[in-house]
């Protein structure tokens, strides 16, 4: 019994890391990043569906040619927003004006929605049929209308980066286990709307 329980583990470990080692080749063009990651939570949606199994990397490849076009240009739109963010916070730590404060915490406040939104878009990506606009407006509806599990997504990832930077060890597996904890808190939301048939929301 106990055997079988390790031997399954070591299975399960194996296919993260295989998930995660996939991900990471898929991602090092750079401007393949959000195509890669797409796939990686077009597994992780099939394993909480079907369980875990080991067909991944056809599955994977299948899965990135079929989301590359929509998570490219998603891709491009959010890293040109998220330039532009950065941009405005190092502009703003360089100058000094009255109601300094006010606009740093509204910008902070931005970043957070722009985290959040990251969080779900991929996600949506890959669960529904929606155009690139649709993507884009549904990821800011669950940012805010679901801003506990936002905040849950947030922590998560979070607690896992600062986990890594002392344990360096686990980057062999850290994506593919962010994403399957967020997924999993994210369809937890609705079992129906997240792991049933692809279709619009």
């Amino acid at each position: 019994m106990i055997r079988n329980k390790l031997q399954r583990l070591l299975e399960v470990t194996t296919a993260f890391i295989f998930l995660n080692l996939l991900w990471f080749i898929f991602c090092l063009p750079i401007v393949t990043i959000y195509p890669s990651t797409a796939a990686m939570f077009g597994i992780v949606r099939k394993w909480k569906i079907e369980g875990i199994d080991y067909e991944i990397r056809s599955n994977f490849i299948s899965l990135f040619k079929e989301n590359f076009k929509k998570s490219f240009l998603l891709g491009i739109i959010w890293s040109v927003i998220g330039a532009l963010m950065t941009m405005d916070f190092y502009l703003l730590m360089n100058l000094s004006f009255s109601g300094k404060s006010a606009v740093i915490g509204l910008l902070i406040f931005c970043t957070f929605i722009y985290v959040g939104m990251s969080i779900y878009m991929l996600p949506i990506t890959v669960n529904f049929h929606l155009s690139t606009k649709e993507i884009i407006k549904n990821a800011l509806f669950f940012t805010i209308g679901k801003i506990g599990t936002t905040v849950l997504c947030v922590m998560v990832i979070a607690s896992i980066v600062i986990i890594c930077y002392f344990i360096p060890f686990l980057l062999w597996i850290v994506g593919s286990t962010a994403a399957f904890f967020v997924y999993t808190i994210i369809s937890n939301l609705n079992q129906g709307l997240w792991m049933g048939r692809n279709n619009g929301i």
